[in-house]
């Protein structure tokens, strides 16, 4: 029982709209996110892009097409042309047919017709600034997909990345 000096006591649900009724939400704001620490986001976020935009390699090493290397082993290796190269940043101008190769760079696109990336540690080509040999051998299979970042991998355009 409350004593004369004591109020009675509310109901939570009434305390709760009391406490609603005296504040309001603050304006949103953009911010830098370094600035970001400790805010609340106040509407979700949605990616603007695709990322990666597209295939890619995760290694340095050489385009195949995997069903080519399925049987490579460090006493048989598979010996494939090398038929061109591509580096990041720019667009591969060579197929990879059946039984060739490609030598590509890390975070180059994956040229058409190709699979796999097989690391360049797991041929017989120096790892590095080198010339880029006529044939190279395959020392290991490598699995559909195995060394390539898939377009998407990370996040696709319009989809929800922060929740507000």
């Amino acid at each position: 029982m409350p004593t004369d000096t004591e109020a009675p006591l509310l109901r939570l649900e009434e305390a709760r709209e009391m406490m609603l009724a005296g504040v309001s939400p603050l304006e949103s704001a953009w911010t830098g996110l370094l600035d970001a620490v400790g805010a609340v986001l106040a509407a979700p976020v949605d990616a603007l892009v695709t990322l990666p935009p597209w295939d890619n390699s995760a290694m340095d090493g050489y385009a195949v097409r995997s069903a080519d290397v399925t049987d490579a082993s460090p006493s048989h290796p598979v010996r494939l042309p090398v038929i061109g190269e591509v580096a990041a940043g720019h667009a591969p101008s060579t197929v990879v047919a059946e039984g060739t190769a490609v030598r590509i760079l890390t975070g180059a696109i994956v040229p058409t017709g190709a699979d796999a990336v097989v690391p360049v540690e797991e041929t017989d080509a120096p790892a590095g600034v080198a010339d880029r040999p006529d044939v190279v051998s395959i020392h290991r299979p490598a699995a559909t997909g195995a060394h390539v970042r898939p377009t998407g991998g990370d996040v696709r355009q319009g989809e929800r990345v922060m929740q507000a």
